[in-house]
C-alpha cells in the first residue's frame, strides 16, 4: 500500500519537482521489484513523471553536493535499465519513445535541463544509441534545434553526467550530421567545444569521455584547418601529459597515438607559412607516428548534393587529372606507386634526368600532398611513347613496358657513363669545361684495352668510348632490375633429330594467353594461366621450328625454365583475340579468377626444384567491349585490407571483394604481384652472367627478411630528400592558402557551394578532349573522366 501510496501521489503532483520524493520511490521499487506496476499505461505514466522531475530539477553545483547525489542519480538509471528484462519488448519500445520524446521536447525548448536528466538515456541500450540519434536528427525541425540538442548533451558531457554511454550520443550526432552532408554545422558544432575538450585532455577523468569527441572532430573538419589552428596552441601540453601517464592504460596509450597520427597528418595537410606550427612541430618529432598515420584522416568526403554528380573536397588518397584519354597513364602509375619497391628506389635515387626527375616528383607527391589530385601533365610529356598521338586511346600495358624500359635505359646510362668516368680517372684522362659541354682533350694509351680498338663517341653531351658499352656487364642492376626482372631459359627441341637450343633472357612480365577450353577447361584462374604458359608448347603444323641442324622446318617442342623469380612479378592477361577476317581485336569476355595468391615454380639443373609465393597487391581494369576503347582504373592494396580504387582523380576506399566482384565489360588486365616469401634456393643475383643457369644457394630463414618484397615500405616523408621535402611543404602551403581564399570567397558570396580546388599545375590550357570515349562503364561511378 505504502508503495502505491508513494506512486499515486507522483502521478498527481503536476507543479512540485521534489527529486527526493523520486529517490524515494525509486528505492522502494528497486528493493521491491514485484511493486513495478505492470500494467503498461501506469509503467508509461511512472516513467515520464520520473523524467519529469529529473529534467526541471536544478542539478548542485557544489563539489560536495554532487558527490552525494551521483550515486542516488545512478539509482534511476539503474532502474531505467533494469526495465528492459521486464517489461515486452513492444511495450518497453511504447515507454521508451515516450521518455525520449519528454527529453527532446525540453532540451529543444528555450528552458535549461538539468544535468539529472541525463538519466533518462540509460533507457537506450548501447546497440540501439546510433538509431536514437538518428530518430533524434529526424526529429528536429530546423537548425537551432539540433544546435541546442548538441549543446546540452556535450554540456552534461564535460561537467557530469548519469548517462552511461553518453560519449556515443555526441560522436553520433557528429557523425550523424557528416552522413547528412551538413559541413558548416558539424564545423560550428566542434569549433563551439574542441578548445574546452581538448585542454580537459590534461585530467585523465576527462580523457575516455572526452577523448572519441576530439578525434572525431578532427577527423571531421579536415575540409578546413580552422579546428585545427584552434587547438594548436595546447598540443604541446596536451601531448606531454598523456605521453606522461602509465602506458599500461590501454584505452589512454591509444588516445595519445591516435591523436599524434591525427595532428602529423593535419600538420602535413595544413602547414603554416609562418612560425604558428614551430612548437606543435617540435613537439610532435618526439613521438613517433604509426606507419599509416595518414590513414587516420580517412572518413567519407564532403559532397555538394545541389549537382547532379559528387563534388568531392577530399580522396581516400590523392588522384591524378585525366589530361584527354591519359587513364592508361594514370592507371598504370597509380598501380606504380603501391609497389612499395619502385616507389623508394626511385625516391631516392640520386640519378639526374629528366625523367626521373619527373616521376620522382609525382611520386612524392601521391604520396604525401594535401591535394586531392595532381596534374601529371610534365610527366606525360616526359614518358609518353613517340608513337601515342595525344588526346587518342592507347593501351596501357604498352604503356608500362615502355615507361619501366625508358627508366632501365636512362640509369643504365648513367651506370656507363659513371663507369667510364671512374676508369678515365685511373687512366689519367684529362677534362676541361667549354660552351658546348665537356669535351675529351686528351686519351691516353688506353684506347687499346685487351686488344680491342675502342673508338670514341658523342653521348648525351660528353665525348666518351665504347670502353663503357664493352664493360657493360659488369654494371651494377638498375632499379627496374632489381624491382621486376626475372631469369628464364628457353629450350627448343627438335623432335627429329633430338638436338636442342638454349636461349637465356631476362622478363619483366608475363602476357597470359586464355587457352581453348578443351586445353585448359572452362574456368580460368591466373594460377592455371600462369601454369599453362610455363608449360611446354608443341611446335606441330603451321608453328614448325625451324632445326639449325636438320636445316629445315620441324615439329619442335619449347619449354620455359625460370631461373629467378622477380621480386614484384607483372602479369598481363590477354584479354583479346585477332580476328583474320575482320583484321581487328576482339575482346574476350573471360571471367577470371584472379587469385589474390599464386605460385611461381624455380628450376635449375643443379638445385632441386622451390617455389615461390606471390601476394596481390594492385589490378589495372579494363572496362569496355573493345581493347581499342573504354577506360582503366585500378585496384591497389596499401596495407592488409586497406584497398582503394583509383579512378583517374577520383579515389575512394573499398575491399578486395569489390575486385573480386567485377563483372563484365569491366576485366582485369594488368595484375601485380609482390614476393612473399624468397626461394629456399635459386635466387640469382641479378648482376650474374646469364650464359649458365648457375644458381646461388641461400636459406629461406638467412634472407626472409631481405628478400621479401612485402618487407619494403613506402618512404616516409622524413626519408624523402630535401629537394622533394621542401617541394612538398611548399606545394601543401600554397594549397592551405587557396583554400582559405576559398573560404573567404564563399564567405562573401553567401553559398554553402563546397568548391573542389583547382590544382596548381594545371595551367592555363584549353579543356582536354573528352576521355576514355566508351560509354559501356557507368560514368557516375568516376568525378571528373
Amino acid at each position: 500500500m505504502a508503495v502505491k501510496q508513494h506512486v499515486t501521489e507522483l502521478a498527481h503532483n503536476k507543479q512540485m519537482y521534489d527529486i527526493n520524493k523520486i529517490l524515494e520511490i525509486i528505492d522502494i521499487l528497486l528493493a521491491s521489484p514485484d511493486a513495478i506496476p505492470t500494467n503498461v499505461t501506469n509503467l508509461k505514466q511512472l516513467c515520464e513523471k520520473i523524467v519529469e522531475h529529473l529534467i526541471h530539477t536544478s542539478a548542485e553545483r557544489e563539489t560536495a553536493e554532487i558527490k552525494r547525489m551521483t550515486p542516488e542519480i545512478q539509482k534511476v538509471s539503474e532502474f531505467f535499465r533494469g526495465l528492459v528484462s521486464r517489461v515486452p519488448s513492444n511495450q518497453y519500445d511504447e515507454i521508451l519513445i515516450a521518455c525520449l520524446e519528454m527529453l527532446y521536447k525540453q532540451i529543444k525548448s528555450c528552458e535549461e535541463t538539468s544535468n539529472y536528466a541525463s538519466a533518462v538515456l540509460a533507457l537506450v541500450d548501447k546497440s540501439m544509441i546510433k538509431n536514437g540519434v538518428q530518430w533524434i536528427l529526424q526529429q528536429t525541425d530546423n537548425t537551432n534545434e539540433t544546435k541546442r540538442i548538441f549543446k546540452t548533451l556535450s554540456h552534461w558531457l564535460e561537467t557530469w553526467d548519469f548517462a552511461p554511454d553518453l560519449t556515443m550520443w555526441v560522436n553520433e550526432i557528429l557523425v550523424g550530421l557528416r552522413d547528412q552532408q551538413k559541413p558548416e554545422l558539424v564545423l560550428e558544432l566542434s569549433l563551439s567545444i574542441i578548445v574546452s575538450y581538448f585542454s580537459k585532455l590534461i585530467l585523465p577523468i576527462f580523457r575516455p569521455k572526452l577523448g572519441p569527441i576530439v578525434l572525431c572532430i578532427l577527423k571531421s573538419n579536415q575540409h578546413t584547418s580552422a579546428v585545427f589552428q584552434a587547438i594548436t596552441p595546447a598540443v604541446p601540453m596536451i601531448l606531454m601529459s598523456l605521453s606522461k601517464d602509465d602506458k599500461a592504460n590501454a584505452k589512454q596509450c591509444n588516445l595519445f597515438q591516435n591523436l599524434v597520427d591525427i595532428l602529423s597528418a593535419l600538420l602535413l595537410k595544413y602547414p603554416s607559412c609562418d612560425h604558428s606550427y614551430n612548437e606543435m612541430k617540435n613537439c610532435l618529432q618526439k613521438y613517433p607516428r604509426s606507419k599509416n598515420f595518414q590513414q587516420t584522416l580517412d572518413v567519407p568526403p564532403w559532397r555538394d548534393s545541389s549537382q547532379n554528380f559528387s563534388t568531392v573536397t577530399t580522396n581516400a588518397r590523392v588522384g591524378l587529372v585525366n589530361l584527354g584519354n591519359t587513364c592508361y597513364m594514370n592507371s598504370v602509375l597509380q598501380a606504380l606507386v603501391m609497389t612499395k619497391q619502385f616507389s623508394r628506389e626511385i625516391l631516392l635515387s640520386k640519378i639526374e634526368a629528366p625523367l626521373f626527375s619527373q616521376i620522382q616528383k609525382l611520386l612524392a607527391f601521391l604520396l604525401h600532398s594535401a591535394r586531392p589530385e595532381l596534374t601529371p601533365r610534365a610527366l606525360l610529356a616526359a614518358a609518353r611513347p613517340p608513337d601515342f598521338v595525344p588526346g587518342f586511346q592507347q593501351d596501357s600495358s604498352e604503356f608500362l613496358g615502355y615507361l619501366l624500359e625508358k627508366l632501365h635505359e636512362t640509369e643504365k646510362k648513367t651506370l656507363m657513363k659513371n663507369q667510364y668516368l671512374e676508369r678515365s680517372g685511373k687512366n689519367k684522362r684529362c677534362w676541361s669545361s667549354e660552351a658546348d659541354g665537356n669535351s675529351l682533350l686528351e686519351i691516353s694509351n688506353s684506347k687499346i684495352i685487351n686488344g680491342i680498338n675502342l673508338p670514341v663517341q658523342q653521348y648525351e653531351g660528353h665525348y666518351v668510348t665504347e670502353e663503357a658499352q664493352y664493360n657493360e656487364s659488369l654494371l651494377p642492376p638498375t632499379l627496374i632490375q632489381k624491382t621486376f626482372d626475372g631469369k628464364l631459359f628457353v629450350t627448343y627441341e627438335c623432335k627429329e633429330c633430338g638436338s636442342q637450343s638454349t636461349n637465356s633472357d631476362a622478363f619483366r612480365s608475363f602476357e597470359l594467353s586464355f587457352p581453348e577450353p578443351n586445353e585448359l577447361g572452362a574456368d580460368y584462374s591466373v594460377q592455371k594461366l600462369l601454369d599453362f604458359y610455363c608449360s611446354s608448347e608443341k611446335l606441330i603444323g603451321d608453328n614448325q621450328y625451324f632445326c639449325d641442324k636438320c636445316k629445315r622446318l620441324c615439329d619442335g617442342e619449347r619449354s620455359i625454365r625460370i631461373l629467378k623469380s622477380p621480386r614484384n612479378l607483372i602479369l598481363t592477361l590477354k584479354h583479346f583475340r585477332y580476328d583474320q577476317q575482320r583484321h581487328t581485336r576482339a575482346k574476350l569476355m573471360n571471367k577470371v579468377l584472379h587469385d589474390e595468391a599464386i605460385s611461381l615454380r624455380i628450376v635449375s639443373e643443379i638445385n632441386p626444384p622451390s617455389v615461390v609465393h606471390y601476394s596481390l597487391y594492385a589490378a589495372v581494369v579494363h572496362a569496355g567491349t573493345s581493347m581499342d576503347s573504354g577506360h582503366y582504373y585500378t585496384y591497389a592494396q596499401d596495407e592488409s585490407d586497406c584497398w582503394y580504387k583509383f579512378n583517374d582523380n577520383y579515389v575512394t576506399k573499398c575491399s578486395a571483394d569489390e575486385l573480386h566482384s567485377l563483372s563484365s565489360p569491366n576485366t582485369p588486365y594488368i595484375l601485380f604481384y609482390q614476393m612473399l616469401m624468397p626461394s629456399a634456393a635459386h635466387n640469382l643475383d641479378m648482376d650474374e652472367e646469364m650464359d649458365e643457369p648457375t644458381a646461388i644457394v641461400k636459406t629461406a630463414s638467412n634472407n626472409a627478411a631481405s628478400n621479401s618484397a612485402t618487407d619494403c615500405q613506402l618512404p616516409e616523408f622524413e626519408e624523402l630528400p630535401p629537394r622533394l621535402r621542401d617541394i612538398i611543404l611548399g606545394d601543401n602551403e600554397s594549397y592551405n592558402e587557396e583554400m582559405q581564399n576559398e573560404d573567404r570567397k564563399l564567405a562573401r558570396v553567401g553559398t554553402n557551394k563546397l568548391v573542389l580546388p583547382k590544382n596548381h599545375d594545371s595551367d592555363n590550357d584549353d579543356p582536354p578532349p573528352n576521355s576514355c570515349g566508351s560509354q559501356t562503364f557507368d560514368l557516375s561511378d568516376r568525378f571528373i573522366c
